[in-house]
């Protein structure tokens, strides 16, 4: 699926994991790397619904949530590219692109630094302690993420409170193929910090979304890019691959140091693209 959305600007923050008093638990020099358990993925049916479902433990201390941009903002790059680069344990679509100019409608911040401004939507936010929130910024308005370490506008917003709440023209989402019945994919988190990874090629229209992430516990939930994007990797295999290219993935690690290892890589290299 693909959204027609206008973006604007750019702003750079600094990385914040290594400053004092940001986070409760200081990520030791020397970290767990045995498999642990937090990240694990399964096969769900909700209300008849087929889907796939990979819940990360986000208690764990050395879970790491991230995003994987293509190499330069305003391209799309195959998801073996972007697997390649990340090398993370799991991996889901990320958020919507411009059909033409290939940009992300949403921010995106890696390792405290926000490396695009979109402006639009409801993002994911994960702070320096690995709690997993949801935050609906002003409408194509500039905000500090300070707080957090990771961030993917996506959306609209699913669940609130573990209600169904949508909204998605107010959250600037106005092409009709965002309510059409189609592939679709969600993030979500349960009351006790799970972080739920969502996908499904069973065609599901937008309410029929936020009903399978409440049947699956999530208290807070948004929807990533769906359609021909909907993509879910885990442990080497790619569970459901996309049918185009991709410009952004939100990555999972369970361990510390292999996040550590690939930050670079993560980021956009050019970040500068024609708006349209």
């Amino acid at each position: 699926m693909v959204l027609l959305c206008f973006l604007a600007g750019s702003l750079v923050y600094q990385s914040r994991w290594h400053e004092p008093g940001v986070y409760a638990s200081p990520t030791p020099k020397r970290v767990q790397t045995k498999p642990t358990k937090s990240v694990v993925m399964e096969y769900r049916k909700v209300g008849g619904v087929p889907v796939q479902v990979v819940t990360v433990d986000m208690n764990n201390p050395y879970v790491r949530v991230s995003v994987a941009t293509s190499e330069r903002i305003g391209r799309a790059e195959s998801v073996w590219n972007l697997l390649a680069r990340s090398r993370p344990t799991a991996a889901i679509t990320g958020t919507y692109f411009g059909s033409n100019t290939k940009i992300p409608v949403g921010d995106i911040v890696i390792e405290g630094e926000r490396v695009h401004f979109g402006g639009v939507g409801t993002a994911l936010c994960i702070t320096y302690d690995n709690r997993v929130r949801f935050v609906r910024p002003p409408l194509n308005r500039q905000v500090s993420w300070s707080d957090y370490y990771t961030v993917l506008g996506a959306g609209p917003r699913l669940l609130v409170n573990g209600k169904v709440s949508l909204y998605p023209r107010g959250e600037g989402f106005r092409d009709r193929r965002v309510y059409a019945r189609t592939a679709r994919t969600a993030v979500g988190v349960t009351k006790h910090n799970k972080l739920l990874m969502v996908a499904s090629r069973h065609p599901m229209s937008l309410r029929q979304l936020a009903w399978v992430m409440k049947g699956l516990g999530a208290k807070e939930a948004i929807a990533l890019d769906g359609g021909s994007s909907t993509c879910l990797y885990y442990r080497g295999e790619l569970k459901i691959p996309p049918r185009r290219p991709l410009t952004n993935l939100l990555v999972v690690y369970e361990d510390a140091q292999q996040y550590e290892a690939r930050i670079s890589r993560l980021k956009p290299q050019h970040r500068f693209a024609k708006r349209y």
